[in-house]
């Protein structure tokens, strides 16, 4: 239109230039009726001459361009307009320069034609042309487009709009876990999920493509095996299979082995949406039931089968006490048919029935209110067996057992004929009675009568071992109390795996220290580990908490046997124990693992490990003894405390057992002992050939806030020291351990000593106990302290700051061997006793023992310590005796005639003379939760049980000796 317009003007226009300045009446009348007609247009329309002056425009230009009217007349210059309209800032141009856009203008005016858009100031978009006429003048017309800019936004708007929300669509279909299709009603893909490309992973799925070019491609790729003889067959029987099934449910397989199931729908538009569903989980566990289910049927059908074949009437009632199943037994031995009564007959009913056949002995007014005992007490779900005796005459053991969903196990057995066998013997009806007995009793009786006779073989052979005795007694001596511990050891396995699994054993949570108690674990093992030439290396992680809320004897016990496992099946290497964890504000995860070099375990051997009676090497040829339990017990620990144990492992190269468990924070009422302020940052060289030492080492130095660094040889080591001599720093102290290849710790030691720039420094000696090094070697070296591996953090504390005192004190050197004593002084240990002072009791000790075996042993423990004792036999001659002669320390067993231990111990408490009551420590052979308890509650003050080994009777004496001796102080 625009052209069409642009014509009429030209030739207007160029008749018009053309002319004289005057016009006759005709062409006057021409002229306005042209620009009537212009200013009827609502596009600007101007005119310049081929001088560029303005010669005619229209109303629209004077509107378009208000804020410049004054300026729009005939014979203006199109430069002065331009001009005029960027003073007064008509358009907005930004950060253009006026000057550019100017010249930008006035360059696009030379050609032929000129277009270009402005936007003024208001907010109005238009679109300015310009064409050159024949004549040179200039035709301009200017177009607003604000209101078509508006309308393309609008569309550009609304176009974003429906991609955002069929983004959010396929969004939402991506996020099904089943396959999503659409299809249009051409049978073209509209839109599918990801759930369906994944589903059908072996063709590629895309929009456009139609279901029969989707099988074809299938067939193509030779993924069906029926496509592949006869690809379009299967392809037509494809397409019309899947044209049929509309609105119905269908199963499939795919190639891959998954089953689908499809379910297609046509909407209102003729569309079509299908749900793939992967089914395969599915149909496995229909297989699965299906096994079970027919599993469950051969096993009912068993189970009858032997239930028919016992002699035990047996009767299974479901929740409202109708029969499920009856066996023959019980037929018969109620004198009943199957057709009498009949599966699914309430219990009411067999009563009745055998109430008719005789059974019962109850007249008509009690049957009533009887039968309703009966059934509230079967109800009840819990009759232990009972025995009573039918109007016939015989004998039957009834009981009730619940069983799961409600269900009721009714039992009877006949014993009429047992009762006439056994009726002779006095003890049968007191042995029918006590049939419902706990196990926990049997278990305290097996655990006293077998611990009472070893006490006496342990205790006996270690003080034969302790008299003068050749090699060869001296091996046999050895062989006894090797072999009496392992027993022992087997015993209490047995035993605690027995109230496990009986489930009479109950943790005992009490405050404890968990490194100390690690520690205890580790040294008491460090001796086996040492007849293997092993390393036995503890790491307790620095800021880990060390004090505790739980059952420390029994944590001791896991650790122990994870402990004395890793020794038992690793013969070269070490073992290293580490204890970690993530505390929180009540409680820390503690993650306590045992590592060793061994022998491993196989991979399908694992799995294994933590049943009863379980081992890697079961057969008779095996190199390792023991009974399996040890790591069954361990793992119903950890379960008993809430934990998780496992372990991992590569056969040849050694395991790794963890366990973990949650533990509440005790109350830290001891400090961590820290440095003394003058020995912080002191320097310690740590010499060690282990790399696992010597990072446990370090990290426990840097705790310590000691200056420390580690050499990995006694060479090196030397080196270390000697350059720093030579550059005058003073190395305050080294920690140098004794077995290292090439030279030896003493072969170390001896150099330092040796070499004058070196020879004063300080050397803590980390040995073995066969390897301490005391005396007169021990002065000639110079070694001022010695610790047995693996040392205790606390004591390796302790020994470090005085051993750095002593030297800056200039102390002169003293040979300190800790924890170092010979075989026999460790077998013996006899423990410090007070001396007596003031007014004494005659008796050191009064010992209360019916069994001769251990008077004896209580008899030479007690001699070779040197206290003044008594044995009495049983606890009324240790009432009478006491009264007599008063005592500082009373060892009472338990177990006795005539009085037994509590019985006395009740009696002593109750003559209350004295304002300093003895102490008695409880000594007995049962083993079982709840007898430290039952001690301490008759009045006892401590407890020890048996076996009771020399070293430990004497420190526990010596223990309870020194708080007596200190109470006396603190009264007088």
């Amino acid at each position: 239109m625009l052209v069409g317009i642009e014509g009429v003007l030209a030739k207007a226009v160029a008749r018009g230039a053309g002319s004289v300045p005057t016009m006759d009446g005709d062409e006057r009348a021409h002229a306005g009726r042209l620009m009537a007609g212009l200013n009827v247009m609502s596009d600007a329309f101007c005119y310049y001459d081929r001088d560029d002056r303005l010669v005619h425009y229209n109303d629209a230009m004077v509107a378009l361009y208000a804020p410049i009217a004054d300026f729009i007349r005939p014979g203006v210059q199109f430069a002065d307009l331009l001009d005029a309209a960027i003073e007064r800032r008509v358009w907005e141009i930004g950060d253009a320069d006026p000057a550019d856009l100017r010249a930008h203008v006035l360059a696009q005016r030379s050609g032929p034609s000129f277009e270009m858009q402005l936007v003024f100031r208001d907010g109005r978009h238009v679109i300015h042309r310009e064409i050159r006429t024949e004549d040179g003048g200039t035709i301009g017309v200017c177009t607003d487009i604000t209101s078509v800019m508006a309308r393309e936004a609008e569309l550009e708007r609304a176009k974003g709009e429906a991609l955002e929300a069929q983004g959010r669509l396929q969004s939402a279909i991506d996020a099904m876990p089943d396959g999503f299709v659409l299809w249009d009603g051409e049978d073209r893909l509209v839109a599918f999920n990801t759930a369906l490309q994944e589903q059908f992973s072996m063709i590629k799925l895309e929009v456009g493509k139609t279901y029969r070019e989707l099988f074809s491609e299938l067939a193509e790729r030779g993924g069906v095996a029926e496509a592949r003889c006869n690809a379009k067959k299967w392809v037509d029987a494809q397409v019309a299979r899947w044209e049929a099934l509309v609105d119905h449910e269908v199963e499939f397989r795919l190639p891959t082995g998954r089953w689908m199931r499809r379910h297609d729908q046509v909407t209102a538009n003729g569309d079509r949406v299908g749900i793939v569903a992967d089914i395969t989980d599915h149909k496995q566990r229909e297989r699965e039931l299906a096994i079970a289910r027919d599993r469950a049927e051969s096993l009912s059908a068993d189970l009858q089968r032997t239930l028919d074949t016992m002699d035990l009437g047996v009767v299974v009632l479901d929740g409202d006490l109708n029969t499920e199943i009856i066996n023959e037994a019980y037929y018969r031995l109620w004198h009943a048919k199957p057709e009498e009564i009949p599966v699914g007959s309430h219990a009411r009913h067999m009563m009745e029935v055998s109430r008719r056949n005789g059974i019962y002995d109850v007249d008509d007014e009690a049957w009533a209110t009887y039968v309703e005992e009966r059934l509230a007490q079967i109800a009840s779900g819990d009759v232990p067996p009972r025995e009573f005796t039918r109007a016939d005459g015989c004998t039957m053991i009834y009981s009730v057992t619940p069983l799961s969903g409600g269900r009721r196990l009714v039992s009877y057995f006949d014993i009429t004929a047992m009762k006439r066998r056994e009726a002779e013997l006095e003890d049968a009806q007191h042995k029918a009675e006590l049939a419902d007995r706990a196990k926990s009793e049997f278990l305290a009786n097996m655990s006293h009568e077998i611990r009472t006779p070893m006490n006496g073989v342990l205790g006996m052979a270690e003080l034969l071992w302790k008299t003068d005795l050749d090699a060869k007694q001296k091996t046999f001596a050895d062989i006894i109390v090797k072999s009496g511990n392992a027993l022992l050891t087997i015993i209490n396995d047995i035993l605690d795996f027995s109230k496990i699994d009986a489930g009479q054993l109950a943790l005992d949570p009490s405050p404890f220290d968990l490194a100390e108690a690690i520690e205890d674990v580790a040294t008491l093992v460090s001796t086996r580990a040492k007849e293997k030439d092993l390393e036995m290396i503890v790491r307790f992680a620095p800021g880990l908490k060390r004090r505790f809320v739980g059952d420390g004897g029994r944590i001791r016990q896991i650790v122990t046997n994870l402990m004395g496992n890793a020794v038992k099946f690793t013969d070269t290497g070490h073992v290293l124990v580490d204890v970690s964890g993530v505390a929180s504000e009540s409680g820390t995860r503690l993650t306590i693992s045992v590592t060793d070099t061994g022998m491993g375990i196989p991979a399908d051997k694992l799995a294994l490990v933590f049943e009863k009676f379980s081992q890697v090497d079961a057969s008779s040829t095996r190199r390792h003894e023991g009974t399996g339990l040890g790591l069954a017990i361990s793992s119903r620990l950890v379960a008993l405390m809430d934990g998780a144990i496992d372990v991992e492992s590569t056969e040849g190269q050694g395991s790794r057992f963890w366990f973990t468990i949650d533990l509440p924070h005790a109350e830290d009422n001891t400090q961590q002992r820290s440095p003394a302020l003058d020995v912080r940052g002191a320097r310690v060289l740590i010499i060690d050939d282990n790399p696992i030492n010597r990072s446990i080492l370090l990290e426990q130095m840097q705790g310590w806030e000691f200056d420390a660094c580690a050499a990995t040889s006694a060479a090196e080591g030397i080196a270390v020291l000697t350059e720093a001599a030579r550059r005058g720093f003073d190395v305050d102290c080294v920690i140098l351990d004794y077995q290292m290849p090439e030279m030896t710790g003493v072969d170390a030691a001896r150099i330092i000593r040796q070499t004058e720039e070196i020879a004063r420094t300080p050397i803590l000696l980390l040995s073995s106990v066969d390897q301490a090094v005391t005396g007169a070697p021990g002065r000639e070296l110079g070694i001022e302290a010695q610790l047995i591996k693996p040392a205790r953090s606390a004591v390796l504390l302790k020994t470090l700051v005085d051993t750095i005192q002593r030297r800056r004190s200039a102390v002169p050197n003293v040979v300190v061997p800790i924890g170092v004593k010979s075989e026999k002084q460790q077998m013996a240990a006899p423990a410090r006793i007070v001396e007596a002072a003031g007014d004494r009791p005659a008796l050191d000790v009064l010992v209360a023992e019916d069994n001769e075996v251990n008077q004896l042993v209580f008899r030479q423990i007690l001699e070779e310590i040197g206290l003044n004792f008594a044995i009495v036999g049983n606890g009324r001659l240790a009432l009478d005796r006491y009264r007599e002669t008063g005592a500082r320390l009373i060892l009472m067993d338990v177990s006795m005639p005539v009085m037994d231990g509590l019985e006395a111990t009740r009696a002593i408490r109750a003559i209350g003379a004295s304002e300093l009551p003895v102490p008695i420590i409880g000594v007995t052979a049962h083993a079982l939760k709840g007898d430290r308890e039952r001690c301490l509650e008759a009045g006892m003050d401590d407890y020890l049980p048996k076996p009771v080994s020399p070293k430990a009777l004497a420190d526990k004496i010596a223990s309870w000796l020194d708080r007596e001796m200190t109470r006396e102080i603190g009264v007088n």
